[in-house]
């Protein structure tokens, strides 16, 4: 985090570096959140093999309802299902979530029907834990209008990102260092 000086005060600038859209004509929304972790919507078939090109080993769908196994089929890809409902995420939900990320092999590209609101939470939920991105830092990047974020309607995952336990997260996730 970097402060700058100004005349009454104090400018707070953010760390926040830019996605990198992946620019495909099989997807609106193929971000890198860095070298190992994408964001997309479903992919296609053609997505699949997009995501192979791009060299991304695991796939990993929040989606409720389907998983990846027809239309990555064939692809190569270590698929990794974990159904979430937008409206009831909790903190458990991201812990599972930020596991499989943590543990599947990279690069990982990680989605939902969208790429908007289940996937929003976790990449916030990521940038905190993983990052040590400020929550703030986070939901500044969620509410971004290209990652299309519906938070008319998920107001819910605003004060659960808001109100993450990021130390008690990462000792769940064994990240933290024993003295």
């Amino acid at each position: 985090m970097v402060y700058i000086r100004k005349k009454n005060g104090w400018w707070r600038q953010s760390h926040i570096p830019k996605l990198q859209k992946i620019p495909s004509k099989y997807f609106k929304r193929l971000y890198a959140l860095n070298d190992s972790v994408f964001r997309s919507e479903q992919p296609s078939k053609k997505g699949f093999r997009k995501l192979e090109s791009l060299g991304v080993k695991t796939a990993i769908t929040f989606r409720r309802n389907k998983d990846d196994s027809k239309k990555a089929k064939g692809s190569g890809l270590q698929l990794t299902h974990i159904p979430l409902k937008t409206s009831e995420l909790t903190e458990a939900d991201l812990i599972t979530a930020l596991r499989a990320i943590n543990s599947a092999e990279k690069p990982v590209l990680v989605h939902c029907w969208h790429g908007s609101d289940r996937t929003g939470a976790i990449m916030a939920a990521y940038r905190v834990v993983f990052e040590n991105w400020s929550k703030e830092d986070a939901i500044s990047e969620l509410r971004r209008p290209e990652l299309g974020y519906h938070e008319n309607w998920y107001p819910n995952v605003i004060d659960l990102i808001s109100n993450l336990d990021k130390e008690g997260v990462k000792e769940k996730l064994g990240l933290l260092k024993f003295k």
